[in-house]
């Protein structure tokens, strides 16, 4: 409830101070207060992350808050490797007017990926199971830098082999958008 938020250097991003809150349901609302008045349009909110982004800067003297329900989010695996597959789907738009050339519009926007790890406990009840996906690129520096959205596990593997340790893989499909984060 009215838990401070920290803005960017342009004023049009404003994220949750308490990391520990970071992870939003998406299905709850999200409150958000400038000065103490609830704001009800002029932005949009990044579940994943606790982000509150302005259609326009806000001043240096604002003061905005939020209120809603977060996941209390813990780390349940960790994977040796990971690959992320961003990319856009293009439907054809040829006319007569296209001298003879096909033409493309861009529709929309999506993301898969898989990681690889040492298998701990079965995860049978994951897959079809909407969850928040974190992809760290670099986990132990200072940045933390991560690719992190909602996404359903597709599918996993278990590979077992007689001379080493049990693997698992998971492939996810991201549901929305995909973000990039730093600290």
């Amino acid at each position: 409830t009215d838990e401070a938020t920290t803005p960017d250097a342009t004023y049009t991003r404003y994220t949750i101070t308490d990391s520990a809150k970071r992870y939003w349901n998406k299905n709850s609302p999200v409150t958000v207060k400038v000065n103490g008045v609830i704001q009800t349009s002029g932005f949009s909110i990044e579940y994943v992350g606790g982000v509150v982004v302005f259609d326009s800067a806000l001043q240096p003297t604002d003061t905005v808050t939020v209120s809603g329900e977060y996941y209390n989010v813990t780390q349940v695996m960790g994977f040796k490797n990971w690959s992320l597959d961003p990319g856009r789907e293009f439907e054809e738009a040829t006319c007569f007017e296209s001298g003879g050339w096909k033409e493309f519009v861009s529709v929309l926007t999506g993301a898969s990926g898989s990681c690889e790890g040492f298998w701990v406990t079965d995860r049978s009840d994951w897959v079809g199971a909407e969850h928040i996906i974190v992809l760290y690129v670099d986990y132990q520096g200072a940045s933390k830098a991560r690719y992190e959205g909602y996404g359903f596990v597709k599918g996993k593997n278990l590979e077992v082999p007689v001379d080493s340790l049990v693997e698992e893989s998971l492939d996810f499909e991201f549901n929305g958008p995909v973000y990039y984060r730093e600290g």
